[in-house]
């Protein structure tokens, strides 16, 4: 018999399931709440309290184009609610784009709120959208020029001394306050400053300005949630505030947040595109996500404002040019950046890693014993140095290093890249029984710098996973692509680069690096995973065929690439079928020895930030193997994996194997693979340049008993069994 069809939810239903999902927002229980309400929302999207809360949950999610569609929903279900406006005129400033500010004007000339408040939501948009007028208290206009003029001149005392007399004279001008927490700020006064930015708020709630300024200082005392938090309250408040904008940017960026800083830093550059610090944080984003052309506009933008005159924006310029494969170029903009400042080493430390994938490694030793000599304080050089550099027992750079370490004047960064230089000078030179007294402190100054919750990546991958379930991976899509790239994916420091470079030394092939173009993540309108079921096949078609184009234009005379975007494995299934001839090579290595020289080595600014803490380190491994094993279960002969200790142990029929994997025929040039000129752009670039050896196999038991966090974790975690 068929089934009774299930009667809808009755309104004593939804009532009791409102109070439910209530109760899990008000515990913090976001994703649960938010689900909660869909479902409720699936059985009556008429109801504005539903609508109105989904709104603010997304906003605190930060997916502000699906928060933007429920709050306009609420505002039409009840549109005298001044709470519900407010909330969309947040999704509005926030979302940022010109023609949801048109239809929110629009929808509030019709809105029957009062007067006031009407024209203070419109003002945000309008007079009042690039900043805010502070209640003076009645303060002589001169009076407040003069604190003014004092405080954009940098004269920080007399600045802070003036907004004091000021307020003793007249205590509700928040412009006063403002002023002087922005002095105290500079001064260093972090918790004076705070006092000082609280009471302007406290006469002004409505300062965007005093928000924003008080964000910087939040973020410097290490809370970085409190200083999101203003930034996002500035914009909401003055949605074209530069300093906002740039300010959340920035700190997204420094948070490993690329994607999400974007959206900031593109609104920032738009309003102040003469800002080039904008410009160059957008680069830097553009960079870690691997889009180098947008990198190189980026940069090329900072460039032309400076005037071609300023050393940093020419040599991001050339590093962006030396990524997309433009070498001369980009040696022509170092040369021209140290042109400009040849004392500078950080320009000088830059190039010479250009140079060290170019495989030129002494002149990339000479720049930066250069870029030593000229700034011996600095501690970036001296690690750069020792990245390829063997150090010897006794050399004298080693107990000038120790020197500087030791100086209670040098700055967390430079101890810091102290600390792994002579980590890794150490061990050189056989004293293991040193190295971790220099590379755990080192690691935790980077942990400091860039705090990071292990705990985000571990619910990234069980929402990917949920976004994967229940797809046909056997459909095969008319129109793909005949392409056939090789993807070469793992954990860093697994052997990727040396199995990309063995297989580059084919005749057929040409190692492009890490293109980072071909993720191919189910990201939805609002920055959310959807259900890779419901994307179109068309869509995938599309991104094959877009990808094939990409490397077309870039390598036109090569039949075949390798791609080394190590983080491929994570959408390997539907990247197999947009190129149903791509290849995916896995590379496998001790969880110990993988772990361990990550924690040795320091990434790019925003990358890997898992790994500077051994238990995180762990976690993270532990959602790697995850995820392969995902792919194992749903697709297991769709890639081939290369386990490095079986590599290294018996070269030769291992490498036939993979070239095998590869569609490719054997030639013996694979096995030469380190006499290959071509550049490398990964840490490996001095190792792949060497043959085959076993000095890095359980490399690891070294110092066992100091990665004991570490180990304890992946035994835990089943990733080891001995």
């Amino acid at each position: 018999m068929p089934k009774a069809p299930t009667p809808p939810p009755s309104a004593q239903d939804l009532k009791q399931a409102y109070a439910r999902a209530m109760t899990a927002m008000q515990s913090g229980q976001a994703a649960e709440a938010l689900e909660m309400f869909g479902a409720i929302h699936d059985a009556n999207p008429r109801i504005a309290e539903v609508e109105y809360q989904i709104a603010r949950l997304l906003l605190d999610l930060d997916r502000f184009d699906p928060a933007l569609i429920h709050a306009a929903a609420a505002a039409e279900l009840a549109t005298a609610q001044p709470a519900v406006w407010a909330t969309l005129a947040e999704a509005v400033a926030l979302q940022g784009s010109a023609p949801a500010r048109a239809e929110f004007l629009k929808r509030l000339a019709a809105a029957p709120l009062a007067a006031p408040q009407k024209a203070a939501l419109q003002d945000r948009f309008g007079a009042t959208s690039r900043g805010t007028r502070p209640p003076t208290g009645g303060a002589a206009k001169p009076q407040l020029a003069q604190m003014v003029a004092l405080v954009s001149a940098g004269k920080h005392r007399e600045a802070e001394a003036a907004a004091a007399r000021v307020l003793a004279a007249h205590p509700r001008c928040a412009l006063a306050a403002n002023a002087r927490g922005t002095a105290l700020a500079a001064l260093g006064r972090a918790e004076p400053a705070l006092a000082a930015f609280r009471a302007a708020l406290a006469i002004f709630p409505g300062y965007a300005e005093a928000h924003a300024n008080m964000a910087p200082v939040l973020a410097r005392l290490g809370r970085g949630e409190d200083a999101r938090r203003a930034w996002r309250t500035a914009i909401t408040l003055t949605p074209d505030l530069v300093s906002a904008l740039a300010g959340l940017g920035h700190q997204l960026l420094a948070d490993g947040k690329p994607l999400a800083a974007l959206h900031w830093l593109d609104r920032a550059a738009a309003l102040a595109p003469e800002r080039v610090d904008v410009t160059q944080a957008m680069g830097n984003a553009h960079t870690i996500l691997r889009d180098y052309a947008a990198a190189h506009a980026a940069f090329s933008a900072a460039a032309r404002a400076t005037g071609r005159k300023a050393a940093m924006p020419l040599m991001m310029l050339a590093q962006a040019a030396a990524h997309l494969g433009r070498d001369d170029e980009a040696e022509a903009d170092f040369r021209a950046a140290l042109a400009l400042e040849p004392q500078n080493a950080t320009v000088r430390g830059a190039f010479a890693v250009f140079l060290q994938g170019l495989g030129r490694f002494a002149e990339a030793e000479a720049e930066l014993l250069a870029a030593i000599a000229a700034k011996p304080e600095a501690g970036e050089p001296y690690r750069l140095y020792y990245a390829s550099h063997k150090a010897a027992a006794g050399e004298p750079l080693l107990a000038e290093m120790k020197r500087h370490l030791a100086d209670p004047a040098t700055k967390d960064n430079d101890r810091m890249a102290f600390g792994f230089a002579i980590s890794k000078a150490l061990e050189d030179a056989g004293d293991h029984a040193h190295v971790f007294d220099y590379l755990d402190p080192a690691n935790a100054l980077m942990r400091k710098a860039h705090p990071y919750d292990i705990a985000e990546r571990e619910a990234q991958i069980d929402q990917l996973i949920a976004a994967l379930e229940g797809m046909d991976w056997q459909a095969v899509l008319p129109g793909t692509t005949e392409a056939a790239p090789i993807f070469v994916t793992g954990m860093p420091r697994s052997g990727t680069t040396l199995i990309e470079q063995i297989i580059a030394s084919h005749s057929r092939v040409t190692g492009a690096g890490e293109l980072g173009e071909a993720r191919l993540m189910p990201v939805g309108p609002g920055g959310a995973l959807r259900p890779a079921k419901t994307i179109p096949g068309a869509e995938i078609v599309q991104l094959g065929q877009e990808y094939a184009a990409m490397m077309r234009a870039r390598f036109p005379e090569t039949p075949q690439i390798t791609d080394k975007s190590i983080q491929t494995y994570l959408t390997l299934g539907l990247m197999k079928l947009a190129m149903p001839n791509a290849r995916f090579i896995v590379v496998r290595r001790d969880p110990r020895d993988t772990l361990l020289s990550i924690y040795k080595n320091v990434f790019p600014v925003g990358t890997h930030l898992y790994a500077y803490d051994q238990v995180d380190l762990a976690r993270h491994y532990a959602t790697f193997d995850r995820m392969i094993e995902f792919w194992r279960d749903r697709v297991p002969g769709w890639f081939h994996e290369v386990q490095y200790e079986d590599l290294v142990a018996d070269p030769e029929p291992q490498s036939r194997a993979l070239i095998a994997a590869c569609g490719l025929e054997w030639e013996d040039a694979c096995l030469n693979f380190h006499t290959n000129t071509r550049k490398v752009e990964t840490l490996s670039v001095f190792q792949v340049r060497q043959p085959i050896n076993k000095g890095s196999v359980r490399a690891w038991e070294r110092y066992a008993e100091r990665l004991a966090p570490m180990i304890g974790r992946l035994r835990q975690d089943g990733m080891i069994k001995d």
